[in-house]
């Protein structure tokens, strides 16, 4: 039986889910600044969706428990109900989303595995795409083509291809998102590795 999680591993789910919150409350919104035209397309959302979840798994090569990336998302989703710009459910419902899907993935596959942190990534980034059909459903009762629509008018702007193409744009804006968020496990999985063993150098 394992045993139960030290001071040092509590302090590494703190520490990373401060990172993450951190960077929810200030590039979050820098980048909303900066990109006006763009925060209602998927741009925004996919960089600060790979940011946390690059951050995320770091994490979890730190503290090698399941539920770990679950208390970093719960500690960032804190952080993020206290930003100035107030509570706001949507990213919130995000953040914990992300997280349980970061640990779905890494159970699904062997345990630390390049392949695990993949498909971790890729479920998690991935879910930036749904998210806007669950929170226009739930919130404001938009049906499936309203939401895609939309997603399909924004896309067609940012990727300059005629919104005729409806189905090839839905597709593209989804394949954009698992191919970042592949991208973003094997990174997180190499990136952790290499300060791991760099940390392990310096105490020896």
């Amino acid at each position: 039986m394992k045993r139960g999680w030290s001071v040092r591993e509590w302090v590494f789910v703190g520490l990373f889910g401060a990172l993450w919150g951190a960077a929810e409350m200030t590039l979050g919104s820098v980048l909303h600044l900066a990109f006006p035209p763009l925060t209602d397309t998927f741009l925004v959302g996919l960089i600060m969706a790979c940011i946390g979840c690059l951050i995320a798994m770091c994490g979890r090569l730190f503290v090698d428990r399941r539920g770990s990336i679950l208390l970093i998302g719960v500690i960032t989703s804190i952080l993020k109900a206290f930003s100035p710009g107030g509570v706001k459910i949507g990213p919130i419902i995000g953040i914990m989303a992300e997280s349980l899907l970061m640990e779905l993935g890494l159970m699904l596959m062997p345990r630390g595995s390049y392949l695990s942190f993949a498909l971790a990534g890729l479920m998690a980034v991935s879910w930036n795409f749904f998210h806007r059909f669950v929170m226009m459903g739930l919130f404001y009762g938009a049906g499936f083509f309203e939401v895609a629509a939309k997603m399909v008018r924004d896309g067609s702007r940012l990727l300059r291809i005629p919104e005729k193409f409806f189905f090839l744009l839905l597709g593209l804006l989804l394949f954009i998102r698992i191919t970042a968020g592949v991208a973003t496990g094997l990174i997180a999985r190499g990136l952790g590795g290499q300060i791991q063993r760099r940390l392990r150098r310096e105490d020896s």
